[in-house]
């Protein structure tokens, strides 16, 4: 049954490093009936000037003396193991045996498990909030934790790691930019009024969303049902002025979907 048919939705996640795009939401809300606008705010682009792939290399060569390895996304996974294929020569093209893994979310825990990595990951909460609630990662003196991330973003990881006893490093393997490829695309979706629900998996793609979109147009924006991924970009989504926000327990596909679902049903 196509739950979503007639919904005009706009997704403005990145696409993957590996070329793909969110193909599983994707693919889930085409087959629900959605008719999808994949507009990308945002390009994950790698770290490439010889210091930055140094301290990559530096990383990833004594990662087997680390107590802990933290993958914050799938675009991690995708240049750690990029390297390993790029660098057969200085180590094999697998994750050392010795550090227990972890993963914020789900879709990143399944990337690991290609490589026959096992990674611990949060039951529902996939957030650093989540991942930090775990019971293994409360008493941390003395271990050492590597933290495979993009440049910037949310420092809460690191920090209360560090708060628990933890040494932390972090190798910062891409950069998260703005892409404005799609932006005339998504002001005459706009301006369409044909639009029906946003679907947004972070504060960060909000705030990229937000800033390419002037005028009466931001006015319009606001006042379309946005969809998020958890209270926190909820919060955000308030205090910026849209009007109406769906909350998903989760970025998940199934969670978006089953959310979604039901807010159209409850619509008709």
């Amino acid at each position: 049954m196509e739950h979503l048919k007639g919904l005009q939705a706009l997704l403005v996640r990145p696409i993957q490093p590996d070329g793909h795009g969110d193909e599983i939401l994707s693919a889930k809300l085409i087959a629900e009936g959605a008719l999808l606008h994949h507009f990308p705010v945002m390009k994950i682009t790698p770290l490439e000037s010889s210091l930055n792939q140094d301290l990559i290399s530096h990383y990833i060569l004594n990662l087997f003396l680390y107590d802990r390895a933290i993958f914050v996304s799938r675009a991690a996974t995708f240049f750690v193991v990029d390297w390993l294929k790029r660098n057969s020569d200085l180590m094999p093209q697998v994750l050392p045996v010795g550090p227990r893994y972890y993963a914020v979310g789900k879709t990143t825990a399944t990337e690991l498990k290609k490589y026959n990595v096992d990674a611990e990951l949060p039951e529902c909460e996939f957030s650093s909030e989540g991942l930090l609630g775990l019971t293994s990662l409360q008493r941390l003196a003395g271990e050492k934790i590597l933290i495979f991330s993009g440049v910037g973003g949310r420092q809460l990881l690191p920090d209360q790691l560090r708060s628990r006893g933890a040494v932390v490093s972090q190798c910062e393997l891409y950069h998260r930019k703005i892409s404005t490829d799609y932006t005339r695309n998504i002001n005459d979706l706009l301006y369409s009024n044909k639009l029906g629900v946003v679907i947004i998996h972070s504060g960060e793609l909000l705030a990229h969303l937000v800033s390419q979109i002037p005028g009466e147009g931001l006015n319009k924006l606001k006042k379309l049902p946005l969809l998020v991924p958890s209270e926190r970009v909820s919060l955000l989504a308030k205090n910026m002025g849209f009007q109406y926000i769906i909350c998903a327990p989760s970025a998940l596909a199934e969670d978006i979907i089953s959310v979604l679902s039901g807010w159209c049903s409850n619509q008709r």
